[in-house]
């Protein structure tokens, strides 16, 4: 969904994760002009598992648990990203859920300029987007 919402404005998608092999790396690579930007993507877990092999299992941990350690690996990732291609827009892009709402605004005040954007997708295709400083 992020990546089609990327080309609706414009951009071209020069590489896509394979989230089902568990694919490790920038999720989405994309270029508009000379603009470049790297996207982590997470989503809400889910209370059981995606893995056919588990399915009817359900994880221990809670979902709002979960979704603060996903979050956390995605600013993670997207420091990374900023220090490795400092012309690089960097992204976190998550689904606009009040959980991911509430972990992004504990951390809104945070100072610094390392300038990772958060860009929160609804179930429709809508979004928004917010600039974090770490």
């Amino acid at each position: 969904m992020f990546a089609e919402l990327l080309m609706l404005h414009g951009w071209q998608i020069d590489r896509l994760a394979n989230t089902a092999s568990r694919e490790h790396g920038v999720d989405v690579i994309a270029h508009k002009g000379e603009r470049r930007l790297g996207g982590e993507v997470k989503g809400f877990p889910l209370e059981g598992y995606a893995d056919p092999k588990r399915v009817g299992e359900k994880k221990r941990a809670k979902p709002n648990g979960q979704a603060k350690i996903s979050f956390g690996k995605a600013i993670h990732a997207a420091l990374i990203l900023r220090d490795a291609q400092p012309s690089w827009e960097s992204l976190v892009v998550l689904p606009d859920t009040p959980r991911y709402r509430e972990l992004l605004g504990q951390t809104q005040r945070s100072p610094g300029s390392a300038e990772v954007h958060v860009v929160l997708v609804t179930k429709e295709g809508g979004y928004s987007c917010q600039t974090w400083s770490a």
